[in-house]
């Protein structure tokens, strides 16, 4: 059989090492998800007041119970965690505890977002986030990898989303836990196609183009299981439901300034929060951490396919980067490998959000993977206009071309979601829910000692309004978005101002404005973009 390969890659690839999915904490069974469903409970009773906060979380949040009883609860730390997936659950119930806190506003529209999270939960968050080497937020693996149940263990497909149930969820809803649930469905079916990547480098190795057809085929049938359970999203979470009573819920703290937090959350008794000095706001301002909220970009699934296909992302608003088809093989022939392209810089910092496995997974399978320079190479210009439908070069190419239109149409589904779900709700006035509501300081329960202090001190007053008061500069340009984990500090020269008993992320939004998702982006321009490139990756 002839080789395809450039002799240059035939030496690079003779020492490749298969890639075990076990390695990455990866099911073959189930894919991303845990091989056994998550943990209902913490055996420990050591643990007994979260879970007492979980027992009845939906009442207590109705109930506008939250931010009191988590300051109740006593500081616990994580040394009783025995087991993966004891720190799993740890992590997603005191991400529903803390997202809970912040956003909730014990039912009372007119307080604000809280910018202070309470050592009771941030320390041992923090510290089960270092443990599974994520970031401290509310994340894909939180609500849709760790938070879901089989409801018949003798179904004939245990893991089919009508079998599946949520643990947990905001708002009570059903149509919470159906959007969930699209999601840990879709990383069930797809386990067959993270199986077939790596059987699809195994044929590259061997320089086989039908064992690489035959698993391309393999990733085509998950891809197609995807977008019919991304159609599925319509049947049982409504629309309205969800930008009113849901997403805000799921929302970071990261270019939320519009939404009551410019600063981002102050994660108390971490970062060494307890000794920072009054006479200078300053060193309070430099600890408040900014992290996205949950999003689709953090997925390790969709993120696997791109790069098995070879799909690149460039920076959002840059075009025109993806090399033609003839260029890209020229490159190839010439050199053997391709030339690294610069990435996305918001889908590579969304692995941050994925658990230490998973993360490690994609590097590795970037540094591994050559599907796609192995089918450019496979297939001449003459095979590209008119080739002979039975030869397997051809054959593998159109297995190869149906895998990136899969990831298209997936994509194109995406950007119809979130049309109807979020820009469509955002043109709409809000719902008149509450038609007169108390004082502030008649909802808001007292801080902590240090944050009581600084409402008290005129000394540590940020210009243009008073740290965790009622009011705070609005202008989003005044905090420069780094890649760090914590806020910038913001200028003095602006005198712009927000009303933060009334700034939520579920609002009504002016003509022109950008509607950002949950994790902090521009939505549709960013779907938008993702979604070209995946089409200019055909050959």
């Amino acid at each position: 059989m002839p080789n395809y390969l450039p002799q240059k890659s035939k030496r690079r690839m003779s020492n490749y090492v298969p890639l075990r999915l076990e390695d990455y904490d990866i099911s073959p069974n189930n894919g991303f998800l845990p091989s056994e469903p998550p943990l209902q409970r913490l055996s420990d009773p050591y643990y007994e007041p979260w879970e007492h906060i979980m027992d009845r979380f939906n009442q207590y949040l109705l109930a506008h119970h939250i931010r009191r009883l988590v300051r109740e609860m006593p500081v616990l730390d994580t040394s009783k965690l025995t087991s993966p997936a004891e720190f799993q659950r740890a992590f997603t119930i005191l991400s529903f505890i803390a997202h809970a806190f912040v956003w909730g506003r014990n039912g009372a529209a007119s307080e604000p977002a809280s910018e202070f999270l309470p050592p009771s939960v941030s320390i041992p968050w923090v510290s089960a986030a270092e443990y599974l080497q994520l970031n401290p937020v509310v994340c894909c693996a939180a609500v849709c990898h760790w938070n879901w149940q089989i409801l018949d263990p003798n179904a004939k497909d245990p893991m089919d989303i009508d079998n599946l149930g949520t643990l947990y969820t905001f708002s009570g809803s059903m149509d919470e836990s159906w959007f969930y649930l699209v999601t840990t469905a879709m990383e069930a079916k797809s386990a067959r196609g993270i199986n077939a990547i790596l059987d699809a480098i195994i044929g590259v190795e061997e320089d086989n183009p039908s064992r690489v057809t035959r698993a391309l085929n393999e990733i085509a049938h998950s891809l197609r299981d995807a977008n019919n359970l991304l159609e599925r999203m319509y049947e049982r979470c409504d629309p309205y439901v969800f930008y009113w009573k849901i997403r805000e819920f799921l929302a970071g703290w990261e270019n939320m300034a519009e939404a009551g937090l410019p600063y981002g959350v102050l994660y108390e008794g971490v970062d060494d929060t307890d000794t920072f000095s009054l006479d200078n706001w300053q060193s309070l301002i430099r600890r408040f951490r900014k992290y996205a909220g949950g999003s689709a970009a953090q997925t390790p699934l969709l993120q696997a396919f791109d790069i098995a296909l070879g799909i690149k992302h460039y920076p959002t608003g840059e075009k025109g980067l993806q090399s033609s088809v003839d260029d890209a093989r020229n490159r190839l022939q010439r050199r053997g490998v391709p030339e690294p392209p610069t990435a996305n810089s918001y889908l590579v910092r969304m692995r941050d959000y994925m658990p230490g496995g998973h993360r490690r997974f994609l590097e590795d399978l970037a540094s591994t993977c050559r599907i796609r320079e192995y089918v450019l190479l496979a297939c001449s210009d003459a095979f590209l206009q008119a080739g002979d439908e039975k030869d397997d070069r051809v054959v593998m190419r159109q297995a190869y071309n149906e895998c990136v239109g899969l990831m298209k149409s997936f994509r194109d589904k995406h950007i119809m979601i979130v049309t109807r779900y979020i820009i469509a709700q955002a043109k709409n006035s809000p719902p008149s829910l509450v038609t007169s509501v108390a004082p502030v300081s008649s909802h808001i329960i007292p801080r902590s000692a240090h944050d009581q202090a600084l409402a008290r001190s005129s000394s540590t007053h940020p210009p243009g309004g008073r740290l965790g008061g009622d009011s705070l500069p609005a202008d989003p340009t005044m905090y420069p978005q780094t890649n760090t984990t914590h806020a910038s500090q913001p200028s003095s020269s602006s005198s712009a101002h927000i009303d933060r008993k009334n700034a939520r992320l579920a609002r009504k939004v002016d003509e022109g404005s950008v509607v950002r998702g949950t994790g902090g982006t521009d939505a549709i321009q960013f779907l938008k973009q993702v979604r070209n490139e995946t089409a200019n990756t055909k050959i």
